[in-house]
């Protein structure tokens, strides 16, 4: 299986799966170990993931998987979905649902997410489109809180440097997981397409803003004694906001979220069929049915906060592995050995 995607297309997908997992609830972790500092930590955590967009767009050619990684990182996205399934479930269970059992949540969400994976790559790749609307909605409601801010939260940077303090930078890279996807989907630019480093900019500079809009939102709204009860930051902020138009922001975007989830997961998934079905296989609609079931029972067993909570405390150091280091690994390897991605498909 394979696609041809534009440099809009190819940052709309990276954009949708960095930020689909995590920007409900990364803030609370930074600002746990970070305190008043989390803005200077997460913003200097940016400037190196800005540094990788720019290696992995010099280096894309020699990017790779053989067998081995291939197997590894189809592992890992499959636990990584899971692992978003039991958070997704959690967060509808608690804001929107909640008197609906698990299963019911986690077959209907991932019916859906299925029935879209078996369609047409152009559809997953395409279907991000429809979250920009409700995104710029979304930024507009959360400007609706801005009477409840303290700015003054924001200061003294520099001062609140507890023992754990360092470990607010370690934290910050959670919100820039799945860069890795950016040399796995490269290769499939159209040729005629280019990317420099100003398109890199703009593509960090969106992305870089819309974390950081959350981030310092977060810090101005609640106490630092606080944020360690709140584990959804971001939807107590719209819960608590009271406007005449809707009775309950938190929901509306809790919707807003499902629907972002969604198209992450699809987008996942994509990425997943075009390493695994690479060379043509059987039956490859049963084959994600199958998947979609083992993700589904298995997120239906563990959808438990003792599971939750060691997820998010521990899913961070996954990440730097499979985002920042794995990557820059077979990269290395691969240009001592003089191999391409062009020569590893004439190869096989």
């Amino acid at each position: 299986m394979t696609i041809k995607l534009t440099k809009v297309q190819l940052f709309l997908l990276m954009f949708v799966m960095q930020t689909g997992f995590v920007y409900t609830s990364f803030q609370t972790s930074i600002i746990e170990h970070g305190k008043r500092d989390a803005t200077i930590q997460f913003l200097l955590i940016a400037l190196i993931f800005f540094l990788q967009l720019l290696f992995f767009e010099r280096m894309h050619k020699y990017f790779f998987l053989n067998n081995v990684t291939k197997t590894i990182y189809l592992l890992y996205w499959g636990l990584y979905i899971i692992a978003f399934v039991i958070y997704i479930t959690y967060v509808l269970t608690t804001w929107a649902f909640p008197n609906t059992p698990t299963s019911v949540i986690i077959s209907i969400f991932l019916l859906v997410c299925f029935y879209a994976s078996i369609s047409r790559p152009e559809t997953a790749v395409n279907i991000g489109v429809v979250l920009l609307p409700m995104l710029f909605l979304f930024i507009i409601f959360m400007m609706v809180a801005i009477p409840d801010l303290y700015a003054t939260n924001l200061l003294p940077l520099f001062y609140d440097r507890g023992g754990t303090w360092w470990m607010g930078f370690l934290y910050s890279t959670s919100a820039f997981g799945g860069a890795e996807m950016y040399v796995m989907l490269r290769k499939y630019l159209l040729e005629d397409e280019k990317i420099n480093k100003k398109i890199l900019t703009i593509y960090f500079t969106i992305l870089t803003s819309f974390y950081l809009l959350s981030l310092t939102f977060t810090l101005m709204f609640f106490a630092l004694e606080e944020i360690r009860l709140i584990p959804e930051p971001i939807l107590y902020i719209l819960h608590a906001v009271e406007v005449t138009f809707v009775k309950r922001l938190d929901l509306f975007f809790v919707y807003i979220w499902l629907s972002w989830s969604l198209v992450t997961i699809v987008n996942y998934v994509l990425v997943m069929r075009l390493v695994y079905f690479e060379k043509k296989r059987k039956s490859p609609v049963i084959q994600q049915f199958i998947f979609f079931a083992v993700v589904g029972v298995a997120a239906n067993y563990l959808v438990r906060f003792s599971v939750l909570d060691f997820i998010k405390g521990n899913i961070v150091y996954v990440n730097i592995i499979f985002t920042f280091l794995i990557p820059i690994v077979i990269i290395i390897v691969n240009k001592i050995r003089g191999r391409t991605v062009s020569e590893s498909h004439t190869s096989s």
